[in-house]
């Protein structure tokens, strides 16, 4: 580690040796060359520079042409956030689209300017030829991340009904976000370029490209090379400011306020009793539930018991809404749902407190001293502003399991709830388990007549 440390520290230098490096090889090229005209040396071109940046003019320039080009990328990153999105949403849009990106890509930037310069005229070019070039890379990389969507995550909060910006915050940015860190890098300076290059064309007043095309003119190459150092310089700085800012909004925390979203198809508020007739599922010629029958009431816990493959998972995510069925009748549906799953389904970057209140959207009074009143019935108190990636997998399950019972809602499954856990946490859990019975339904899937026993729960057998 020490050694990883040191190597470290010495990077910035050995950086600052090779800048150095090349600078004497440059300057040294000039001295053979010994025509200023044919190419300026490092200390021609900061003389240059140095005159210029004392000028008013100089700062206007600049200012003007990150304006425009800034705007232009800025647009671009906002519309092909946009379309991405509308495009995973919509495939007919998104085939729609498919020409028109195509286009985008394969068009030269040269062919861009002149037509843009004869529809739009010098004073906007650098606008649209900066959107124009980064927009298809940060559409593309919407769509390539949201095609990576954490599917279990997504069901998990399907099922806890969470709020849509919640979902944004903690479903979709963090699908997105890597494939957009990587596009920006290389857009950003794509458009820089482009809108410099689209400016030395079109030659708009107090612009970069106007002086290099100025500085060309009167064959000042220390002009020419002073204006691209700047170019290179404020590329540098839009991308790592930008992505610095990016990176800060992606890696957030936003505990963001909105009621769950209410059921829909004819679901509705229960009276107590939750009655499954006659639920057959099957996957192809393979059937899971064969004609399911059973009464569920309010304040009871039922155990669901059975060999592996039999069905009581299945039947789990039918009571909770992310599985369909084909035959049967679930009647009157319940107000409001929270699932263990039998995988693991936190948000690994959020602590255990911070996982229990993303899910906590229809329990409004909750807050995050009453979260940590609960879950230190169940796990150390040091651990409960830890990310639970860095917690065991027993901790993990006593997380899930205090989530659902905090969410709210009337129904509560637990698939295989205690897997993971030893003796002495079991029966913390079971205790923790029967006491929040009250007002509830809890069904859990279970392959011992012990935690059934433990649980004082209803045995039925599949």
């Amino acid at each position: 580690m020490k050694q990883m440390e040191s190597m470290k520290k010495k990077n910035p230098w050995k950086r600052l040796g090779i800048i150095l490096f090349w600078l004497l090889v440059w300057q040294g090229m000039q001295l053979v060359v010994a025509n200023s005209i044919l190419l300026a040396g490092p200390i021609q071109v900061a003389r240059y520079l140095i005159s210029h940046m004392l000028k008013a003019d100089f700062w206007q320039v600049v200012l003007l042409s990150v304006m425009r080009i800034g705007m232009g990328f800025l647009l671009a990153f906002l519309t092909g956030i946009l379309l991405g999105a509308v495009s995973f949403r919509c495939s007919i849009f998104k085939e729609l689209s498919a020409p028109v990106i195509g286009v985008f890509k394969s068009i030269p930037v040269a062919s861009f300017v002149v037509l843009l310069l004869i529809w739009f005229g010098s004073g906007k070019l650098s606008y649209f030829c900066s959107f124009l070039v980064a927009f298809p890379n940060v559409y593309e990389s919407i769509l390539t991340g949201l095609a990576q969507l954490d599917g279990k995550r997504r069901e998990m909060m399907e099922v806890y009904q969470v709020s849509f910006p919640k979902k944004v915050m903690y479903l979709y940015i963090p699908a997105v976000f890597p494939y957009l860190m990587n596009s920006c890098k290389t857009c950003l300076g794509m458009s820089m370029k482009s809108g410099v290059a689209a400016e030395v064309i079109g030659t708009p007043e107090f612009s970069i490209g106007e002086r290099i095309y100025m500085a060309k003119i009167y064959l000042d190459t220390p002009g020419v090379l002073g204006w691209t150092v700047v170019v290179i310089a404020i590329s540098f700085l839009l991308e790592r400011g930008f992505l610095w800012l990016l990176g800060k909004a992606g890696r957030a925390k936003w505990f963001l306020k909105g009621k769950r979203r209410g059921f829909h198809n004819g679901r509705q508020e229960g009276n107590g009793v939750l009655s499954v007739e006659h639920v057959s599922k099957s996957y192809g010629d393979h059937v899971v539930l064969a004609g399911f029958h059973q009464q569920f009431e309010q304040g009871e816990i039922y155990c669901l018991m059975g060999q592996s493959g039999i069905g009581k998972t299945t039947l789990l995510k039918i009571l909770a809404g992310v599985e369909d069925f084909e035959e049967g009748r679930i009647s009157p549906w319940n107000q409001g749902t929270a699932m263990v799953f039998q995988d693991c389904r936190l948000i690994e970057n959020l602590s255990a407190i911070e996982n229990v209140m993303v899910t906590a959207g229809r329990n409004s009074s909750l807050t995050k001293e009453t979260v940590k009143k609960e879950l230190v019935r169940l796990l150390p108190e040091d651990s409960l502003n830890k990310p639970v990636s860095q917690l065991s997998g027993g901790m993990r399950r006593r997380v899930e399991l205090v989530r659902a019972v905090m969410a709210g809602g009337n129904l509560l499954l637990l698939d295989e709830p205690f897997s993971g856990l030893d003796r002495e946490n079991i029966e913390k859990a079971m205790t923790y388990i029967r006491e929040k019975r009250v007002g509830k339904i809890i069904i859990a899937s279970t392959h011992s007549k012990e935690e059934c026993a433990g649980l004082q729960g209803i045995l039925i057998a599949l």
